[in-house]
């Protein structure tokens, strides 16, 4: 027969267990939403907005509907995005299981089940969805194309044809132009210019990501370029093309007088840096030219993002 005190120890106990461990499930539940990707999106939408702003940013802030447009817009398209992630984790979780690299994942190491992970996911895609519908209908049905092509279209590609390399460069970059839609409510040029920068980025970048780990991707049963080019030949050529497609699409919102000569001079330089380390990859096809190509697409993703802040051409 339990005393008081004995109850009270055991209770103590499980707090502590629950103490110890709720850090740890948190966590598994964040990395389920794939912070670098969501980070991503958050710092383009953000960039893309700002951008938009047809106004100067002190004359925006001064108005409490603008204020409700701005939580809206980033709230949900982190939420959609974070939520298409977990589909992502549990459609790909036995590939997950065969890697490597990503076995002590969530759902493959067991910390969050299939069932946990579902539900957890379509709360986060059905809160986002709500919140974009309040925004305007244009950036609603963006971030729904975006949802669709990376759970529904591109997951499933990647273990059949190489051409989901292209197809997942198109949610990778919808959440740039919804920024901008987000505000202006229509998909003008500068909405595509800011889709076809981010889109053409992704490709050098994933490239690279898919040569250094060819090996696990192909244990894992995808099907990419980097597996059956083992000279790495074509895997180089759509590097250097891309690189350079990057370039002149950063380089066109210059063009179309959204941004300035500081961005212009900025961008074209971060623009040849990375087709410059594109080209270096395909002398030598080697991990090491292949990582040098993954930091830099990051330091010339972030150093386009900080010059549209910091010289954005004025009022629109």
């Amino acid at each position: 027969m339990s005393t008081p005190e004995s109850r009270t120890a055991t209770i103590d106990r499980e707090v502590a267990v629950l103490a110890d461990v709720s850090p740890g499930l948190l966590r598994q539940y964040y990395e389920l939403t794939k912070p670098g990707i969501t980070q991503m999106v958050a710092l383009t939408t953000l960039a893309g907005l700002y951008l938009a702003i047809p106004t100067d940013l002190i004359t925006f802030a001064a108005s409490a509907t603008n204020w409700i447009l701005f939580a809206a817009t980033m709230v949900g398209t982190v939420l959609i995005s974070a939520g298409s992630c977990v589909f992502n984790h549990v459609l790909e979780r036995e590939n997950d299981a065969r890697m490597k690299r990503t076995s002590t994942r969530p759902i493959p190491s067991g910390a969050v089940s299939v069932g946990q992970a579902v539900a957890f996911g379509s709360l986060l895609s059905v809160a986002g969805a709500v919140l974009l519908a309040t925004v305007n209908p244009l950036t609603f049905w963006l971030a729904i194309v975006t949802w669709l092509t990376y759970v529904v279209v591109y997951t499933p590609l990647k273990r059949k044809t190489t051409i989901a390399l292209l197809i997942g460069g198109v949610p990778g970059a919808l959440p740039f132009a919804g920024g901008w839609t987000a505000v202006t409510g229509t998909m003008d040029p500068a909405a595509i210019i800011l889709f076809m920068i981010l889109f053409w980025w992704q490709l050098p970048h994933f490239l690279a990501l898919s040569w250094m780990y060819r090996t696990d991707y192909a244990e894992g049963g995808f099907v990419m370029t980097a597996i059956t080019d083992e000279q790495g030949r074509s895997v180089a050529l759509q590097m250097i093309v891309t690189s350079a497609f990057t370039l002149a699409s950063a380089v066109a919102l210059t063009v179309i007088g959204v941004t300035g000569m500081l961005y212009l001079v900025g961008a074209t330089a971060l623009g040849c840096w990375l087709l410059f380390e594109s080209i270096r990859f395909g002398r030598v096809r080697d991990h090491r030219s292949a990582r040098r190509v993954l930091l830099t697409s990051y330091a010339v993703l972030m150093g386009i993002v900080a010059l549209i802040f910091v010289d954005k051409a004025g009022p629109i």
